[in-house]
């Protein structure tokens, strides 16, 4: 049977730590720069093992993207492996493998990004090869031809052919049409297969450039050392674009109800709340919006799973989807799997109910501070990768969401109230209007 199983989605760093941990904060490991061709730098010290994380994050992904051109991001992601001027297709991913390190690239909604985790003895090598791949990418007809039908296999298979990744593309577009949040990072399987040359060309020398860009290293590195080489390899780079961002908005229409018809073996309820971009001055009460959402999702003991799954039995599973650091208007997406004969609409209510006013204000100390311990202990784990610190801090910089917000969570989460939690989710989930869509089975 087709299950869905918890997703919690939050794009944010959640290193809370007591005081034997206050080493693990940002401000006391990290530098950050800013050559003259305006490339940023941000350099994290860890030092527990010998490996290094080079990465490079550019400030283009989906939601920079336009009807016509939608995908193009990722595509150019894929370009990127394809070869220079200086290294043939293939040979980056060579020296790498030859090294004993990984590497990989990721393409988002708010940035597309590269990175290699290697021994620290390889760090240079790395700077280069990534400075050069910024310059000197080659488009070779044949090779954007095959990776056309590469990005098309993976839209077959990660949207078209996933009844649960097509419907969230399909919420998304209903909220937002397709502006900013709502354009599909894989991109439409007709702008997919439209992409050309020139366009590609065009969308390389727009954004990939220095003043665009944040070289992310973190890890075991000679600081000095490091500093040098950036200089050498990104420093002699000329910043030849200015960009552009602003976009008419495309109009749309929303639907507060839509059904979506897909093979899958009981239905799906989704119930979407659109959240506003985030904004620094009201972080405290976005704060404690997430710690009210762990409460309510945040594990086997939390509130959706005790009193809809296990004591009621109305549900097979919940979720909630739930991004803190949005650049633009988002979503939480509240759902899950209705068991046996509930109806749909039954389903429906009961999921609002355990988010009215009168549920929310019988939130307990215990359950608040039990949310904070489970973060706190997923963030200490989380903490001991320095390619996860890598990624917290580059998501969050790329979004043009400074670093430092990390640091202040950690200092603001554990004096969050239970006040607080519950004005914020009563403020959030009470005077919001609900965006309700039905995975339903095909018969």
């Amino acid at each position: 049977m087709f299950r869905l199983y918890k997703i919690i989605t939050f794009t944010m760093v959640l290193f809370i730590c007591s005081n034997s941990y206050s080493a693990l904060k940002f401000s006391e490991r990290l530098e950050e720069y800013t050559l003259p061709n305006g490339l940023k730098v941000i350099l994290i010290e860890d030092n527990r093992s010998p490996s290094v994380i080079n990465s490079i994050w550019y400030k283009v992904g989906s939601s920079y993207e336009r009807p016509g051109s939608t995908g193009i991001s990722h595509v150019l992601e894929h370009m990127m492996f394809k070869g220079t001027k200086n290294f043939s297709s293939g040979e980056f991913s060579s020296i790498i493998k030859e090294m004993g390190g990984t590497e990989n690239g990721f393409t988002s909604k708010d940035y597309t990004g590269y990175f290699q985790k290697i021994h620290k003895s390889n760090l240079e090598k790395c700077i280069e090869l990534e400075a050069d791949r910024m310059k000197n990418l080659k488009f070779n007809d044949n090779e954007i031809s095959s990776e056309i039908e590469v990005v098309k296999e993976e839209r077959r298979l990660r949207t078209d052919d996933n009844p649960v990744s097509k419907t969230f593309e399909k919420i998304m577009l209903n909220a937002f049409g397709m502006n900013n949040y709502g354009i599909p990072i894989i991109g439409t399987m007709e702008d997919i297969g439209n992409v050309t040359k020139n366009k590609l060309q065009a969308w390389y020398k727009e954004y990939y450039q220095p003043n665009n860009a944040i070289v992310l290293i973190a890890g075991n590195f000679d600081r000095e050392n490091v500093k040098g080489y950036i200089e050498k390899y990104y420093g002699v780079i000329k910043t030849e674009s200015n960009i552009k961002n602003d976009k008419d908005l495309i109009n749309f229409e929303t639907l507060n109800n839509f059904e979506v018809f897909e093979e899958v073996a009981r239905p799906i309820v989704f119930i979407g709340f659109k959240k506003p971009k985030f904004n620094k001055n009201k972080s405290r009460e976005l704060y404690a919006l997430d710690l009210f959402i762990e409460v309510m999702d945040g594990g086997y003991s939390s509130r959706l799973t005790r009193h809809l799954v296990n004591d009621k039995k109305i549900a097979l599973d919940t979720f909630i989807s739930n991004d803190t650091f949005n650049k633009h208007m988002n979503l939480v997406i509240i759902g899950g799997t209705p068991r046996g004969n509930v109806s749909n609409k039954e389903f429906r209510r009961s999921i609002l109910t355990e988010f009215s006013r009168k549920n929310i204000d019988t939130i307990s100390i215990d359950e608040l501070n039990s949310a904070k311990a489970r973060i706190k202990a997923n963030s200490i784990y989380k903490f001991d990768s320095v390619l996860n610190q890598a990624m917290q801090v580059g998501m969050l910089e790329a979004k043009n969401i400074s670093w430092k917000e990390l640091d202040k969570y950690t200092d603001t989460i554990e004096s969050i109230t239970l006040d607080e939690i519950k004005n914020s989710a009563e403020n959030f989930f009470l005077n919001n209007d609900t965006l309700t869509t039905i995975l339903v089975p095909k018969k």
